[in-house]
């Protein structure tokens, strides 16, 4: 028995358009599937229904979520209309239901790609059951679309952090050189200068820090990149099969990243982006899914 509170949750905000010569079951439907879905529409023969998908198309800048449609119709049955669907859209879930118990039908709707195979007379189970299975794909597809879109932001905002860091490490590099500099003419110019003065401690706190960044972290930071861009590469790569803990070693790997960088008083506010960086990571949802 179908979960019509599970049902909802995936079809909610998916539109229908339903095709067939059969009024009573055109209608049927469309007052049986407005509780469960945002728009269902109707169409009494397949040149019709060809009609209302190319206009909905134009009206909203996007398709049917479901198309529902009987075969045996006048001049063009539902089979032909289908084919001429999926050519303005090849991921168009469509549902074929019909009177007729046929191999030759059967095997044609799979041939083309067809999402579902109902006999009528549809009981309401059965009905409910192919809806949810079509329907929970379509609402699954969007998620993937979304996660993907999500890590892609984020992976650029990597490689923006990654080049801003980069510039800071050559900023702080020549800072560094010029510092010695310095320095050493002092020393050889004034070899009595009392170097216990505030100034010159903030110099050399400065300096102790760079020197420790430079010997000790830097090779540390970039081997966490390029961990961050395998680990993100091989999220991207398997998208269909994402599971926590592979979210999980990649937000270690960013909080590894925030840590070293705290440690370094001109590196306080980059820290603090990763450590956000890593937080949002860990409260994106992934997508789930509901068994029937």
């Amino acid at each position: 028995m179908i979960n019509k509170k599970l049902l909802l949750d995936v079809t909610r905000e998916l539109s229908v358009l339903c095709v067939d010569d059969d009024k009573g079951f055109c209608e049927n439907t469309q007052t049986l599937l407005k509780s469960y879905f945002s728009n269902v529409e109707v169409a009494f023969n397949a040149k019709e229904g060809l009609e209302k998908y190319k206009a909905y198309s134009e009206l909203h800048g996007d398709t049917y979520s479901i198309v529902i449609t009987d075969i045996s119709m006048p001049e063009i049955n539902g089979l032909e209309m289908s084919k001429e669907i999926l050519k303005l859209n090849e991921n168009q879930s469509i549902i074929i239901a019909t009177a007729h118990n046929s191999q030759a039908y059967l095997l044609e709707s799979i041939m083309i790609g067809i999402d579902g195979f109902l006999l009528k007379p549809i009981k309401s189970e059965q009905l409910f059951k192919t809806l949810f299975k079509v329907s929970q794909s379509i609402h699954d597809h969007k998620m993937i679309e979304s996660y993907v879109e999500q890590v892609e932001d984020l992976n650029i905002e990597l490689q923006e952090s990654n080049r801003v860091l980069q510039l800071k490490n050559s900023e702080l590099e020549k800072s560094l050189r010029m510092l010695d500099t310095v320095i050493a003419k002092e020393e050889i110019i004034h070899p009595k200068v009392d170097k216990v003065s505030i100034n010159l401690e903030q110099e050399a706190d400065i300096k102790n820090q760079i020197s420790q960044l430079i010997n000790d972290d830097l090779f540390e930071l970039t081997e966490i990149l390029t961990e961050i861009d395998v680990s993100i590469i091989a999220i991207i790569g398997d998208l269909e099969n994402i599971h926590d803990e592979n979210i999980e070693i990649l937000i270690k790997h960013f909080a590894r990243y925030a840590t070293i960088l705290h440690y370094y008083t001109f590196f306080n506010e980059l820290g603090l982006a990763m450590s956000s960086f890593s937080h949002t990571i860990r409260e994106t949802p992934l997508p789930q899914d509901i068994e029937v």
